[in-house]
């Protein structure tokens, strides 16, 4: 029985863990993508680079 229940403690942690890890690495992604996107921005002085990448990422049809 304490087999089962540690077993099930190590698997808990384990999947928080594997939550935390996997949003930490989209969270930097993402914040790289917009540094990369204002950099773009403000050296043209414009926010053209901004409206490429959201018709980039647009779903076709």
């Amino acid at each position: 029985m304490a087999d089962a229940v540690s077993f099930t403690l190590i698997a808990f942690t384990t999947f928080c863990f594997g939550l935390i890890v996997s949003f930490q690495i989209a969270h930097i992604h993402y914040c790289r993508k917009l540094i990369t996107l204002l950099r773009r921005s403000i050296s043209t002085r414009t926010i053209a680079p901004v409206l490429a990448e959201f018709e980039a990422l647009k779903p076709r049809q």
